[in-house]
């Protein structure tokens, strides 16, 4: 039963967190100043409330509201709540990541752009039994859909602060979302349309920087991540030794497309993606992602990732520039320093198509790559699947017909994938499991 709650129209989250603390997040409806009370209980009911406090919202943060909880204890389940006023939000449920354990389930989801179609995966996610949801990018869409929308979003398209902030309050607005994001703590980081389709960090930040730090601002304002003074997203997190995850950025810092168009380039395209000296990850992540990798004691390395990994080609060509394949010096440079690590999984967004496939370095398969399909976003290479599958033999399962969402379920000897699929009327259906065993 769908409550309305005074004050608390985007209800509430949690993300971002780690063995003893985390975010909680919630927007209040305000037009002044206004003093938010949160709490932190042991259970639903806050009859053992371990912390509470006071903070101030405005309208240079658009009366968003974000707290960092530390203190808290590892692998355990806290409730929260916000009150402004005389009223209270809905009840959230949140958990700590645990100091060691046998079993973790991660949910993979990207893409949702609002008008296509409602975030059905949410509404499933709620009784999958997911410890946290891993966001890879375009939590928002900054442009609207014309022609048939599924449904109606009465934002303009994004181009300053005010309207990327319309398009997260629209965002947040879906049902289904709201009652995920209230009960599973949310990892989330952005790809292009978080700013404007395959952007490249470096050009955009010469020639409109007011744009890139107002989408950029938006971002932080309405998403449960750890606050910053440089916009960093990058970061980890561990799982005991089961897991690190290592999320990263491949927009802030790459250089310029290759050429554009960016899919199915013209053909002297290929010469400039190849060449030395691109970089889409910028040095100082690039050392930071190795080193975090080498350095890792885990039995798994998940790496939170925005683009294709593994080489899509067609003709001997990429087929995308604006994925690593247009940044191939740096992706080979990345794979020759981890080729002897073990247990390394790409997770991936993007595509709206739902992959999985080998990672070759050396003719060697040294990695798995996992991608989601859209929560909403339609794909439209399903006319090139047959030919994608056969001048890709790395890549052994594809489906561009559904949207979805993937679950990767963790254990210390294998990891179990589900792709799940999503129809135009809400029907789930199981498109492909796969099980990749511990090295």
């Amino acid at each position: 039963m769908l409550y309305i709650f005074l004050y608390f129209n985007y209800s509430v989250a949690s993300g971002d967190a780690d063995t003893n603390s985390l975010i909680i997040w919630t927007r209040i409806d305000a037009y002044s100043k206004a003093e938010v009370i949160y709490e932190i209980s042991e259970d639903s009911l806050f009859n053992k409330m371990i912390k509470s406090g006071k903070t101030i919202t405005d309208s240079s943060r658009d009366w968003t509201v974000k707290v960092l909880i530390d203190g808290l204890e590892p692998g355990k389940t806290y409730f929260y709540r916000f009150k402004y006023k005389d009223k209270y939000s809905p009840i959230g449920k949140t958990k700590t990541l645990p100091r060691e354990t046998d079993h973790f389930r991660i949910a993979l989801l990207s893409c949702q752009h609002f008008s296509e179609n409602y975030f059905w995966a949410y509404k499933y996610l709620i009784n999958d039994s997911v410890d946290i949801i891993l966001f890879l990018g375009d939590f928002i869409y900054e442009f609207n859909v014309y022609r048939n929308p599924r449904r109606a979003d009465p934002t303009l398209p994004a181009q300053d602060l005010e309207t990327y902030r319309s398009k997260y309050k629209i965002a947040h607005s879906d049902t289904f979302l709201k009652l995920a994001l209230s009960r599973i703590p949310i990892y989330v980081i952005w790809d292009d349309h978080e700013v404007m389709n395959d952007y490249a960090g470096k050009t955009i930040r010469y020639y409109n920087p007011k744009k890139l730090y107002d989408a950029y601002k938006a971002f932080f304002e309405y998403i449960p991540i750890r606050d910053n003074d440089s916009f960093r997203i990058y970061r980890s997190f561990k799982v005991g030794n089961l897991i690190d995850i290592l999320l990263i950025d491949g927009r802030q810092y790459r250089d310029e497309m290759a050429c554009r168009p960016t899919f199915n380039p013209k053909d002297n395209c290929y010469k400039v993606a190849f060449s030395e000296g691109r970089t889409m990850l910028g040095k100082e992540q690039k050392i930071w992602l190795i080193n975090n990798l080498k350095n890792s004691k885990s039995i798994w390395k998940l790496i939170g990732n925005n683009v294709m990994f593994m080489d899509l080609f067609k003709d001997n060509k990429p087929l995308n520039v604006d994925q690593w394949d247009g940044y191939y010096f740096e992706k080979m440079e990345i794979l020759k320093n981890i080729k002897d690590i073990k247990n390394v999984i790409f997770g991936t967004g993007d595509t709206h198509v739902f992959y999985f496939g080998e990672v070759i370095y050396d003719k060697k398969t040294i990695a798995y790559e996992i991608i989601t399909a859209g929560v909403s976003s339609p794909s439209s290479l399903k006319v090139l699947s047959d030919t994608i599958l056969r001048q890709n033999s790395h890549i052994k399962f594809m489906n561009a017909e559904y949207r979805g969402y993937v679950i990767l379920d963790f254990y210390k000897d294998y990891l179990n994938v589900y792709f799940y699929g999503t129809k135009e009327n809400g029907e789930r259906i199981l498109l492909r499991e796969e099980k990749i065993n511990a090295r």
